[in-house]
């Protein structure tokens, strides 16, 4: 199975008069108000309600908005593990070793193995200290 991958895209950001539209949109204002709340024209906030970044933005606001502190973090976190999945099997080799650097220093060590490398040392310490 082939897996077609495209090129990452820089993030766009959002002017501030588009993100003060995208908070009067998210909190119900009509496009009329959010025109008015932004400063701008009721056509410039038609043009950016097609921009895939404000509509991301604006539903990511609207559910945000919807859902509790802990749900919302559940959402980020199924976000951002699918970003390190999506950099994990990119065939992009600098990609890849940012999203192995990412989890390694994620996961938490494994206690025996962490204790086995604090015994190796204490005893190397007491070794080298013992030599004439």
């Amino acid at each position: 199975m082939t897996i077609a991958y495209s090129k990452p895209t820089p993030q766009k950001l959002l002017s501030n008069r588009q993100i003060k539209a995208v908070i009067a949109l998210a909190e119900g204002m009509t496009q009329a108000a959010a025109t008015k709340f932004a400063g701008t024209s009721p056509q410039t906030v038609t043009a950016w309600m097609q921009d895939p970044t404000f509509q991301a933005r604006l539903e990511n606001e609207i559910y945000s908005r919807s859902m509790d502190d802990l749900a919302f973090h559940k959402h980020l976190r199924r976000k951002a593990l699918r970003v390190v999945t999506d950099g994990l099997d990119s065939p992009n080799p600098s990609q890849r070793m940012w999203a192995a650097k990412e989890v390694l220093a994620r996961i938490p060590a494994d206690p025996e193995e962490e204790e086995a490398a604090l015994n190796r040392a204490i005893c190397e310490s007491v070794m080298e200290t013992e030599r004439p």
